[in-house]
């Protein structure tokens, strides 16, 4: 049994079903509204699911300032194969998340021979709560799914070194699936641009392919170790070029924040993180960053980082292991410890997915070595480890559950931390979406004094003020606008303005602005078009409504709406079938009314009245509606049916001078002159130069 126990295949199971036990409140979590509405549930791309276009714009986009082509594609096979849910695809990142803790075993048992420190390590990857956000947030499939690909990358890079002796096929499949395998991780998150220098940790402990004196004695081994890595350094630098490009207009220049004070916060945040390792509470989405960090915190956290860095060199034949774990943590914490700053948190418990495995090989060989030299007996050994763990799944499952919502996630990231406008802000949005104006509001009001340049609160404001109808948010928008000049929901919102005020030109100019911000906004496009139509430009709004339907091939509105600029041009057919795509996709009154219109000028009555009627019953009291069905039934000679709904017509809408002359007129017909007359008198009164209606009045009185 002890034999069976200690079988890898046996101790993968244990670590994929205790990292499902420790997890298991994310498969019940929903998604939140913090990236997750770029990613997944307002991305019209992604809610598409995996089509060529979509597949192509996967691999050209820079939607969310990131260039992760195989994230994208993720999420739309997510789409594609369980619908638009969150419960498959928060399983999916924990079904990646388990893989990775399986790989990591699989890894270092190669690399080291050492099953149970190896299972430790990756029992420690698994369970650690500072590893939640990573696999809680739908968003950040990319942390799960690139290291996926970084853990077979290292791997195949493992199984190239065990052959390099030998010249031959294999060796050369090794390293070629090794690269590819990288690619395909920088192609998910360009975080792992610094794999290349963890290979080369590697190469000095376990695999022993370099020492320190090697440097001095034997450089054109070092160089050759080096060149080995050259391809997989120039796709790292293809991947740097790629994700500047992507975070172009989301990188803070150095006048918000210091070169000085972003190297201080990069010290401090590798003590806090060291920190929130030892004692993972007070977890929040997202940490705040101060602007300028305390002198005192600052000295202390670089002899700290700096300690640890004089050990491992100073211990680096005696224990190899301080050296590999501790340069891997501070090398790959490199590309988002803020020396490159984009957003607004000093750290984020995500950064940490990839980096702790370090520090934790570290901490397991170190601790091993230490329980070695005091001999201590097994029975200690496996009562601390079960503490540990058991400690880890505890803490991991209570800071799932937090995962569960959007309020419950940002109230708690409120509580734990100091002026989280962040957190307040998407609390308020919660209440936003729900319609709950005033507790949006309210916490819209605590983002911006905790806050007062934060243009997504200035925003929100604004936004909450325009549902209830108040003039003042335009004020609010251009507050916003003031401290953020691209802000796109702003610059949409004060397109919405000047259009609700009938300034159409205006309108025009703001959503113009924000679709230069946010291209592939669809609902923008859409508004944009309106404004066009109101101004008389109506190749320019089709053109839009076309635009629209490439982001967003489903969107019942838009297709109505260019089925109408289509009608207007004559091209009838055309019109007709974007009224009908959006009625599959919606059973609306007023498509289902202008696809009865445009049957009607096609002559195909019959067609026409079906639709007119499939309006009524969306819309009984529809007075236009009433008067198209009951016009058309005069057409078609059923007079019975036309007078039902031409009296209805003129009873909802008394003013309807068309609506009395055409009953006027069916009245007539059936030998009702009287009432004949007084329906045109009726017409002529609501409008005096109504040549038909007095022609007509002349004909009937003159009997």
């Amino acid at each position: 049994m002890r034999k069976l126990f200690c079988h890898p295949v046996v101790l993968g199971f244990l670590l994929a079903s205790a990292t499902w036990l420790a997890y298991w409140p994310v498969v019940h979590a929903d998604f939140i509204n913090y990236d997750d509405n770029d990613y997944v549930t307002a991305n019209p791309r992604v809610e598409d699911g995996l089509t060529w276009n979509n597949i192509a714009w996967a691999f050209t986009s820079r939607h969310a300032s990131n260039w992760h082509p195989l994230t994208w594609l993720s999420h739309m096979l997510d789409v594609q194969l369980f619908g638009t849910g969150p419960t498959a695809p928060h399983c999916v990142n924990l079904l990646l998340h388990s893989l990775n803790a399986i790989l990591l075993f699989c890894l270092l048992r190669q690399l080291t021979a050492a099953t149970w420190k190896s299972f430790f390590v990756a029992a420690l990857f698994a369970l650690h709560p500072l590893h939640v956000e990573s696999v809680a947030w739908v968003s950040e499939r990319k942390d799960v799914l690139s290291t996926f690909f970084g853990m077979l990358t290292l791997l195949a890079y493992a199984r190239y070194v065990k052959q390099s002796g030998r010249e031959g096929l294999k060796t050369k499949v090794a390293y070629g699936s090794a690269l590819l395998l990288f690619a395909l991780g920088l192609m998910s998150k360009p975080m792992l641009v610094t794999l290349p220098c963890v290979m080369l940790l590697l190469d000095f402990w376990p695999l022993n392919r370099l020492e320190l004196l090697d440097f001095r004695q034997q450089p054109r081994k070092v160089i050759r170790l080096v060149l080995e890595k050259i391809p997989f350094l120039l796709l790292s630098a293809a991947s740097c070029v790629a994700t500047t490009w992507a975070q172009e207009k989301a990188i803070q220049s150095l006048e918000h924040l210091s070169l000085l004070d972003r190297i201080a916060n990069a010290v401090v945040a590798y003590a806090r993180y060291l920190q929130k390792m030892v004692w993972p509470t007070d977890l929040a989405l997202p940490y705040i960053h101060p602007g300028r960090w305390p002198e005192q915190q600052i000295i202390i956290a670089a002899i700290i980082v700096a300690s640890i860095c004089l050990l491992g060199l100073f211990t680096a034949r005696k224990y190899p292991f301080i050296v590999t774990g501790w340069f891997w943590y501070l090398g790959t914490l490199v590309p988002v410890i803020g020396l490159v700053q984009v957003g607004a948190q000093s750290m984020a418990d995500r950064y940490t997915y990839v980096p702790l495995i370090g520090v934790f090989i570290l901490l397991v060989w170190g601790g091993s070595a230490w329980i070695a030299h005091r001999r201590l007996p097994n029975s200690i050994n496996i009562a601390a480890t079960a503490l540990i763990l058991g400690g880890c799944i505890y803490l991991t499952r209570q800071q799932a559950g937090y995962w569960r919502d959007s309020e419950t996630l940002f109230k708690h990231a409120a509580a734990v931390t100091k002026g989280n406008f962040i957190a307040l802000g998407n609390v308020g949005g919660v209440y936003f979406e729900s319609g709950r104006l005033d507790e949006a509001m309210d916490y819209y009001q605590q983002s911006f004094r905790a806050n007062p340049r934060y243009a997504e609160a200035l925003n929100s404001i604004g936004a909450v003020l325009a549902a209830k109808g108040n003039q003042e948010a335009t004020e609010w928008f251009q507050k916003a606008l003031a401290v953020q000049p691209t802000h796109a929901h702003a610059l949409f919102n004060m397109g919405n303005e000047m259009d609700k005020r009938g300034n159409a030109l205006e309108a025009v100019n703001y959503f113009q602005a924000a679709l230069r911000v946010e291209p592939d906004n669809h609902e923008n496009r859409n508004n944009l078009g309106n404004a066009l139509v109101k101004l008389g430009r109506l190749d320019e709004a089709t053109e839009q409504y076309r635009l629209a339907l490439e982001s967003k091939p489903n969107a019942p509105l838009i297709h109505k709406n260019l089925g109408e600029m289509l009608a207007a041009k004559g091209k009838l057919d055309e019109a007709i079938s974007h009224y009908k795509q959006a009625l599959a996709l919606t059973n609306d009154a007023a498509t289902h009314y202008s696809l009865g219109l445009t049957l009607a000028v096609q002559g195909k009555w019959r067609d026409a009245i079906e639709h007119y009627a499939a309006t009524l019953q969306l819309s009984p009291k529809d007075a236009q509606a009433h008067y198209n069905i009951g016009y058309a039934y005069k057409v078609q000679g059923r007079q019975e049916q036309a007078l039902t709904h031409l009296n209805e017509a003129v009873r909802l809408n008394p003013e309807f001078a068309l609506a009395h002359y055409n009953l006027a007129c069916v009245l007539a017909d059936t030998n009702r002159s009287a009432e004949a007359v007084s329906h045109l008198r009726e017409a002529l009164r609501l409008k005096p130069d109504y040549e038909e209606a007095r022609m007509k009045l002349q004909t009937l009185e003159h009997r």
